[in-house]
């Protein structure tokens, strides 16, 4: 089945948006790289910094639910349930918008900014109850959740993109073990 122009227009803007930055990267390049004209971009996404909030936020709202879904589990199966789902997100949003990701809920931009605040809202506050939980009853060191968090993506994004060849169901087991090595009491 041949790729759709909307397709074509976010696998190109990932690409560019990768290997420079959103700021090195124009409507006309994107639109270039994609094959199509650069109207198409505002018709599509409604300009340069739509187009790339929704590569950031791809599954977003998949995970969010899944998350939401997850309420009276327990510390660790929590966590086992999500490093799961967070890998299997991960995966399908592909290595170039889990890169786009991680590079944005490091850097003080703001569509960086937007990213931190959706994900910490919606998603890390609930993470940040679990690991508070988890420091209450003894199974995670107390130290600042929000280091917590940040090892947690990392985490998880390394066993989603840079190790592909695992099953899943073995990355999140050895994302889960490395987490708790790491952050273990």
């Amino acid at each position: 089945m041949a790729e759709g122009t909307k397709e074509r227009i976010l696998r190109a803007a990932m690409e560019l948006f990768a290997s420079k930055s959103y700021e090195a990267v124009g409507i006309r390049e994107i639109a270039t790289r994609a094959g199509v004209n650069s109207s198409l971009i505002s018709y599509y996404f409604g300009g340069k910094a739509n187009l790339y909030k929704e590569i950031l936020f791809l599954h977003f709202d998949e995970l969010r639910d899944f998350v939401a879904g997850l309420g009276g589990k327990q510390e660790m199966e929590f966590l086992e349930e999500f490093i799961r789902m967070h890998i299997r997100v991960l995966r399908r949003r592909g290595k170039l918008a889990a890169l786009l990701m991680l590079r944005e809920y490091v850097i003080s931009s703001d569509l960086g900014g937007e990213l931190r605040e959706r994900f910490l809202k919606e998603i890390g506050t609930r993470l940040i109850k679990v690991f508070k939980g988890a420091m209450e009853k003894g199974l995670v060191r107390p130290m600042d959740p929000e280091i917590i968090l940040g090892f947690l993506i990392h985490t998880d994004a390394l066993f989603a993109v840079r190790f592909p060849h695992l099953e899943e169901g073995e990355a999140a087991s050895m994302a889960l073990e490395l987490f708790m090595d790491g952050v273990g009491a």
